[in-house]
């Protein structure tokens, strides 16, 4: 079992003692509406998320040193020849937003992401009006490269925001 340890966070293999948790937050409609499609509703689309072994994206559980499960982090779309990928985060439970477990988790699967598997870009989707998301990004070394405007939308805050980072921006960081 893979765990990649972090000073107040871990990050492991999603396991299926985790699925409850996961539909759970499903019901949360701020956490879906950021999140998008991704978090699956039931055991079924769990299993599928989850167990299924894919070359193209690589899902690990975020969790606090209790072994509280906290989240998700994935690459995805991964492009081996390229070694580029795209990335998505989120934490579960509401009332932990804004208290540095998605920044400490994002720090370590990038450390690990650039350093053990040898990526040189990755590269994020994030809504505009989803300020904790992207401070806690730049925080990171993520640099906002282009907006996705969707004109036809009721709520012009729907924009997306495509962001991305590089194994040189990370050296140069820790310079």
């Amino acid at each position: 079992m893979m765990k990649i340890e972090g000073e107040k966070i871990n990050l492991r293999n999603v396991d299926v003692s985790d699925f409850t948790k996961i539909i759970e937050w499903h019901q949360n409609q701020l956490l879906t509406y950021l999140a998008g499609k991704r978090l699956p509703k039931n055991i079924d689309e769990c299993n599928e998320r989850y167990l299924k072994k894919s070359l193209l994206n690589h899902i690990l559980a975020i969790e606090d040193k209790s072994g509280n499960f906290l989240g998700e982090i994935e690459i995805s779309h991964i492009q081996w020849k390229e070694k580029m990928a795209e990335l998505f985060m989120y934490i579960g439970e509401e009332n932990l937003w804004g208290k540095g477990y998605g920044t400490e988790a994002l720090s370590v699967f990038i450390n690990y992401i650039f350093n053990t598997k040898g990526f040189k870009t990755i590269y994020l989707r994030v809504y505009e009006n989803n300020k904790r998301a992207i401070r806690c990004y730049e925080k990171c070394g993520f640099k906002k490269k282009g907006i996705l405007k969707f004109k036809n939308q009721k709520i012009h805050s729907d924009n997306l925001i495509l962001m991305e980072t590089s194994a040189n921006i990370l050296k140069n960081k820790k310079s």
